[in-house]
């Protein structure tokens, strides 16, 4: 599960860990879960999950996607307009913080021009292997979520 903070990722993908009765691996709570962490260890536990047999990933780490990319055997990318990430932020009252975070705030905003990119890019390598299913909208998400979630 990967796209842009806001976009809906963690709904997702705990509809889809649970539908399918595989374990979930939230990279929040991993990086940021038990305080700070330097970034090896937190990459080196990410990667382990997904080296494991079978499991729904809810992260963005753009530097460590390429991992779970290649082990993946769907990938489900929300690519969705950035007013919806910003809106989907706003309306997690566990994540009303971001909205005061400007680091967050303007990874949301350069999202489509720097990762987006580089994500298309990965996803078109891996397509021979890997299924890429690309939502853009809340519809599709909810048309998705009815069949598969």
């Amino acid at each position: 599960m990967i796209g842009c903070g806001g976009a809906g990722k963690t709904t997702v993908a705990r509809a889809l860990a649970r539908r399918h009765h595989l374990p979930l691996v939230e990279a929040d709570a991993i990086v940021h879960g038990r305080g700070p962490r330097p970034e090896a260890e937190w990459q080196a536990e990410l990667n382990a999950h997904a080296d494991g047999e079978a499991w729904v990933i809810d992260a963005m780490k753009l530097s460590l996607l390429e991992h779970r990319v290649a082990r993946a055997d769907t990938v489900v990318f929300l690519d969705l307009p950035r007013r919806w990430c910003y809106l989907g932020v706003a309306q997690r009252e566990h994540r009303r913080r971001d909205l005061t975070n400007s680091e967050f705030m303007r990874w949301i905003w350069d999202f489509p021009g720097r990762a987006r990119p580089r994500i298309y890019e990965l996803l078109d390598r891996h397509r021979h292997d890997t299924d890429v299913v690309v939502l853009r909208s809340r519809r599709e998400i909810h048309e998705f979520l009815t069949t598969h979630g």
